[in-house]
């Protein structure tokens, strides 16, 4: 291929192969993610280094200021659109002071949550008012698909004002009963603190958080949720024991009673997924926890007793909860996966 069109076709190629993921390394041969899988295109040869200096400045328009920034930052997340409407979400940075991509197909359309699998008891955000809710896992689970089909839900039901506080911006929302402000993080505000320190005179009913990542975010999203908006967030955290033991311990330790009491207060869900093929290997499909704050979980977190939320879960699972263990084993029995998938990921529980 031509250097002109080298861009163009590596994100063709990923968009006909419906890869989540492109990996794109000075020096390295072209990776793709396809079906939790990577694929090495070693026949298509490495990338040069002049051939990752045009692939940067095709990505960033030929902005100069924007390169200029990156190449002082080392490291950027940013949004790009090919000429078909796909958009990607890109991190660049350097590696071995190599220049190095990695870009995520963003959905052009939300997922309706029938396609996303998702516990039935999750259709229960959609007529929240107030308080926490929180995706969470590592990186690639699909959080921000989940947490765009549920705002997309909201936004066919309801009538609200919903903020949104991004890096980047990777879907565009279309009004339909709620009007949206979407605000990208650097080009709209400085940074999330700075965006959520204004956001009440912004007149939100609802307001989602990226990603919760520092104590600045953490304590504007709670105070946030205490004084009447539904916020909704991410977290790079596996189980909801994990999830309130990180969310406690971004504060220092003389206050983190009080911390514990407020999150009892004000936390409402957490759901936390995992990917895994199909059956049939055609697609792939998430493993859901689902925890719902009961007069239990709550007491629970306030006397510092999580090791217990996990059975407290599994023993009122008619309360809108259900364990990843049991999801999976759903799935199972509907063949939509198979148990050799996933039952070392659950060695521990079996």
């Amino acid at each position: 291929m031509t250097t002109k069109s080298m861009l163009p076709n590596i994100l063709k190629y990923s968009i006909d192969k419906k890869a989540s993921d492109i990996h794109i390394s000075g020096w390295e041969p072209l990776t793709y993610r396809i079906k939790k899988k990577l694929y090495t295109m070693d026949s298509a040869g490495i990338i040069e280094t002049e051939s990752m200096k045009l692939i940067l400045h095709a990505l960033m328009h030929d902005d100069q200021e924007r390169i200029n920034n990156f190449v002082k930052n080392k490291d950027v997340d940013f949004a790009y659109q090919h000429e078909s409407g796909t958009s990607f979400r890109v991190n660049a940075f350097y590696k071995m002071w190599r220049l190095a991509f990695v870009l995520r197909r963003i959905e052009s359309e939300p997922l309706a949550f029938d396609q996303l699998w998702l516990p039935e008891w999750v259709s229960k955000f959609l007529t929240e008012k107030q308080w926490l809710i929180l995706v969470t896992w590592p990186t690639g689970s699909w959080k921000s698909t989940t947490m765009v089909s549920i705002l997309n839900e909201i936004n066919r039901m309801r009538s609200e004002h919903i903020l949104t506080i991004e890096d980047p911006i990777e879907f565009v929302f279309k009004g339909d009963k709620s009007i949206f402000s979407q605000r990208e993080v650097w080009n709209d505000t400085h940074s999330f603190t700075s965006a959520l320190r204004w956001a009440v005179r912004e007149d939100p009913d609802i307001i989602m958080i990226w990603e919760m990542r520092d104590k600045e975010t953490v304590e504007a999203a709670m105070d946030l949720a205490e004084t009447g908006h539904l916020v909704i967030s991410t977290m790079h955290t596996a189980w909801s024991v994990e999830t309130i033991t990180r969310l406690v311990n971004f504060f220092p330790t003389d206050i983190q009673n009080s911390v514990r009491y407020k999150l009892g207060d004000i936390l409402s869900w957490v759901l936390s997924q995992r990917l895994i093929q199909k059956a049939d290997k055609s697609w792939i499909v998430g493993m859901f926890e689902l925890m719902h704050m009961t007069t239990w979980i709550k007491w629970l977190i306030r006397e510092g007793e999580l090791i217990q939320i996990k059975q407290n879960i599994e023993m009122w699972a008619k309360d809108w909860m259900i364990l990843m263990k049991k999801h999976a084993e759903d799935l199972e029995s509907k063949w939509i996966i198979n148990k050799e998938d996933y039952i070392d990921f659950f060695q521990d529980e079996l």
